[in-house]
C-alpha cells in the first residue's frame, strides 16, 4: 500500500508507520524509504527532519490550522465581545450582541469568541418542538390573531430591589399581535379581571381609533383566573376580562390546560423582554420606569428586527404588507392600570366587574 492510503484515517497507527519511514530511510536511502513506501523524498525528509528535531513526539499528527489568520478578530474588539457578553448575565447571544452594539466581526466569530471564553449557558433540555407558523403568520390579516398574558415580574432578580424600594408595579398585562409581532403592554399591583378588563379595554380603543374592525377578531389566553375568572363559577357567569371581549365583539379563545407552548409567541416576547428591559436597566423612579419601558416598546415595534420574520422589525412588515395602516398604530404608552381605573371609573366604588366606562376613551401620554 501507498503511504498516504496508510495514514489518510487519522489513527493512533500513523505513528508507527512514520516511524518504519524514518527507520527505513536511514538504514538504507530516502530515495528506497520513499520507493518503498510509495510516497515522495520530500514527505521522507520531512519526518527525518521533525525526528531529529523532536524525537518520537515530532512523529505525533500536528494541527493543519494556519498559524496566521488576517482577518482574526482583533484582541480588542473580543474583549468586548466578553465584556458585554458579561454585562448581559451571559444572556445575549451573538446575534443580538452584534445587532444592538455594531460589533466588528461576523455572528459566528461573536459565537466562537463566546464559546472559547467559556461564556455558554447551558442548554435547557426543550421537551417540544416549536412548529414553523412562519408562513401562517404571513397569511394573516392585521389584529386577526392575537395573544394575551401576564407576566409576574417579582422572581426577576434586577428588577425586585425597585419593585420592593419604590413600589413598582408586579404584574405586566401584554398583548401580542401574530401578523407583525408587535407587543403592547401595561402595568399593576395585581393580577386579577378587573385590571385584565381594563387593558382589554385600552388596547381595543386604541385599534378602534386606527379604524381596525375589532369586531370578530380572536384573542387567545391561558386558564388564569384574570382571563376566565373563578374556576368555581357558574359556566355562565362572564369574568370581567369576558364581558369587555364580548361588549367589542371580540372571540376569546382559551388553551387547553398544561398546554403554554400555544401561547408561544406572547412567551417568547416575556423572555426578551426580561432578557433586554428588566434584567439591566436601572430606575429612580416609577416615572423614569415607565419612560424606559416606553422607550423599549418604541424600540421592539419600531427598530428591533426578528429573526424569526426575516430579520424584519415589525413596522417594515407592516409597511410591506399593510401600507395603507399608519404605523403609529405601533404606539401605544404603558400605563399603570390603577391610574386607567380611577381616570374612568372614579365615581364607581372598587369592585370585582367593571361597569361600563366613560363615553370619552382618554390618550395616556
Amino acid at each position: 500500500m501507498r503511504y498516504y492510503q496508510l495514514v489518510r484515517e487519522k489513527s493512533k497507527m500513523n505513528f508507527n508507520v512514520r516511524y518504519q519511514l524514518v527507520k527505513e530511510a536511514q538504514e538504507s536511502s530516502i530515495s528506497e524509504a520513499a520507493r518503498k513506501f510509495g510516497t515522495t523524498r520530500k514527505t521522507v525528509r520531512k519526518w527525518i527532519n521533525r525526528y531529529v528535531e523532536k524525537g518520537f513526539a515530532g512523529l505525533e499528527e500536528e494541527s493543519r490550522a494556519p498559524k496566521t489568520i488576517p482577518h482574526k478578530m482583533k484582541a480588542e474588539d473580543e474583549a468586548r465581545v466578553e465584556e458585554l457578553r458579561e454585562r448581559f448575565k451571559r444572556k445575549w447571544g451573538a446575534r443580538r450582541l452584534k445587532d444592538r452594539f455594531k460589533l466588528n466581526g461576523s455572528y459566528s466569530a461573536i459565537h466562537r469568541v463566546i464559546k472559547q471564553k467559556g461564556l455558554m449557558k447551558p442548554k435547557r433540555k426543550r421537551y417540544r418542538k416549536r412548529k414553523d407558523l412562519s408562513a401562517l403568520k404571513k397569511r394573516l390579516s392585521l389584529y386577526r390573531r392575537n395573544q394575551v398574558d401576564t407576566k409576574d415580574l417579582s422572581d426577576i432578580l434586577n428588577y425586585w430591589p425597585y419593585m420592593k424600594g419604590m413600589g413598582l408595579p408586579r404584574y405586566e398585562y401584554t398583548y401580542r399581535e401574530l401578523s407583525t409581532g408587535c407587543c403592547f403592554y401595561a402595568y399593576a399591583d395585581e393580577n386579577n379581571s378587573l385590571y385584565a378588563s381594563i387593558f382589554a379595554r385600552y388596547v381595543a380603543e386604541h385599534l378602534k381609533s386606527y379604524g381596525i374592525k375589532v369586531n370578530g377578531i380572536e384573542w387567545q389566553s391561558d386558564n388564569g383566573s384574570e382571563f376566565i375568572g373563578s374556576v368555581r363559577k357558574k359556566l355562565n357567569r362572564r369574568s370581567a376580562f369576558e364581558e369587555v371581549l364580548d361588549e367589542y365583539g371580540i372571540y376569546h379563545r382559551r388553551i387547553p390546560p398544561r398546554a403554554s407552548y400555544l401561547q408561544g409567541d406572547v412567551e417568547t416576547f416575556h423572555r426578551i423582554v426580561e432578557d433586554e428591559f428588566y434584567d439591566i436597566e436601572d430606575f429612580n423612579s416609577e416615572t423614569e420606569f415607565l419612560g424606559k419601558a416606553y422607550a423599549y416598546q418604541l424600540y421592539f415595534n419600531y427598530m428591533r428586527n426578528n429573526r424569526y420574520r426575516e430579520n424584519k422589525s415589525p413596522v417594515e412588515i407592516l409597511k410591506e404588507r399593510f401600507p395603507e395602516i399608519s404605523k403609529d398604530i405601533f404606539n401605544l404608552p404603558p400605563v399603570r392600570l390603577e391610574g386607567l381605573y380611577k381616570f374612568w371609573y372614579k365615581d364607581v366604588l372598587p369592585g370585582y366587574h367593571v361597569p361600563k366606562p366613560a363615553p370619552i376613551f382618554p390618550i395616556i401620554y
